[in-house]
């Protein structure tokens, strides 16, 4: 570009065309179906992705159930704090030689609490209503004998975070051609909330139908040849977080809980742990996803290290800033925060902790492995009158290598 060329583009006065530069021939959302087209509570739905060639934009794919609801007449419910998420309570996720890219337990609980940490009002106004946030106790009832139908859509990404990779990327098609993925569904109790006052009672439901609803992009052939040929030599890193799940129950009027996150990996970023009633898991009357915060004086153990400081947390509000911290609210503070400091003590309460060296940096976590084990501490200030049940949530980075005819992870 010559000097005159670059005035009048710094002047806004350029009327050149760019190049076109797009790799992609067409882009159109098509249907990935699940083996059956009905399912019912704890039973495990399967999907094998058929996209061929194409790859898939995750952030335009979504996960579509039309949910029967059933009860008596008059029965009202809701998902509670939660979303249509709350159903899927474990997710399986293979590559088609087999290769595990993630087992994640209790996935539902997780995808909440990151929700209410990450997302705006304006989100849950509009897709996250869209998933069933922000229900009304009654949203879902019947008048007479039978059910009520609700549908759910469920962006690709929050469906689990292997679909939402560090950099963007689309899911290339040696990773999505004959992907395997697997949803345990979760119980009734622990999936909606009774209404207060509600004079039916729910007794089950069932999904009626099911699909992913994948944005499927055609490239050029030259394209395809050339990622086909790095595939081929060197493989496609795919980088993405994973979630490794510790729970532990414990009786009533226990005063110390300490839990052992067992896993060894390279990039350990964030610990999220939420303590709650165990009845609460199991009754309808109860909502399985609120976390109120119990009061306690906690650390997190790392090797030799103690996080988030080498003094004990005992204070609340010093609770809900590492919370913050450990989803880096309080460097950036333009990043939405949908919980405040009232709801963190009634429904959104957590134990949290972020192992990044430095938050401007990318892999820049700390490992963990035998010989740095990673561990909870905590003690009530008041010993529970009630079970309790604690999940560990171990959020770390997970690499993928995919050739044309294999894949491989390293964690």
């Amino acid at each position: 570009m010559s000097s005159d060329e670059s005035i009048l583009f710094a002047n806004n006065l350029s009327y050149k065309s760019p190049m076109p530069v797009s790799v992609t021939t067409s882009r159109v959302l098509k249907r990935q179906y699940f083996q059956n087209t009905k399912y019912t509570p704890q039973q495990t739905a399967v999907c094998v992705f058929n996209t061929g060639t194409d790859f898939v934009d995750q952030k335009n794919s979504s996960l579509v159930l039309r949910v029967k609801v059933d009860g008596t007449a008059n029965f009202a419910c809701s998902f509670g704090q939660g979303s249509g998420a709350n159903i899927l309570r474990n997710i399986r996720l293979y590559h088609r030689t087999g290769v595990c890219y993630s087992n994640s337990q209790r996935i539902s609980l997780w995808r909440k609490l990151n929700d209410k940490y990450n997302m705006s009002d304006n989100w849950f106004d509009t897709i996250g209503a869209l998933m069933g946030y922000n229900q009304t106790d009654d949203a879902i009832s019947n008048v007479v004998e039978g059910g009520d139908i609700v549908t759910i859509v469920i962006p690709l990404e929050k469906v689990h975070p292997f679909f939402a990779p560090e950099n963007g990327v689309f899911l290339p098609s040696q990773m999505a051609s004959g992907l395997r993925v697997e949803i345990d569904l979760a119980a009734v109790n622990e999936a909606f909330v009774e209404a207060t006052g509600s004079v039916g009672d729910v007794t089950g439901y069932s999904i009626e139908e099911c699909y992913f609803e994948t944005m499927n992009v055609t490239l050029q052939d030259s394209a395809v040849a050339s990622i086909n040929s790095v595939a081929s030599k060197s493989a496609l890193e795919y980088i993405y977080k994973d979630v490794f799940t510790s729970q532990n129950t414990a009786p009533s009027n226990t005063t110390a809980v300490n839990i052992d996150l067992n896993k060894a990996v390279s990039f350990a970023d964030t610990a999220i742990s939420a303590v709650q009633d165990s009845v609460s898991l199991n009754t309808l009357a109860a909502d399985s996803f609120d976390t109120d915060y119990r009061p306690a004086q906690w650390q997190y153990l790392l090797g030799s290290d103690y996080f988030p400081s080498n003094v004990v947390v005992s204070d609340d509000k010093v609770a809900y800033k590492n919370a913050l911290l450990a989803f880096d609210k309080l460097k950036h503070t333009d990043k939405p925060c949908l919980v405040k400091y009232t709801d963190f003590n009634v429904t959104d309460g957590i134990y949290a902790v972020n192992f990044e060296r430095d938050t401007a940096l990318a892999l820049s976590q700390q490992p963990i492995n035998s010989s740095r084990s990673l561990r909870l501490q905590l003690s009530f200030n008041t010993a529970p009158s009630v079970e309790i049940t604690t999940t560990c949530f171990l959020t770390y980075l997970t690499s993928a290598r995919a050739t044309l005819t294999s894949s491989r992870i390293d964690i």
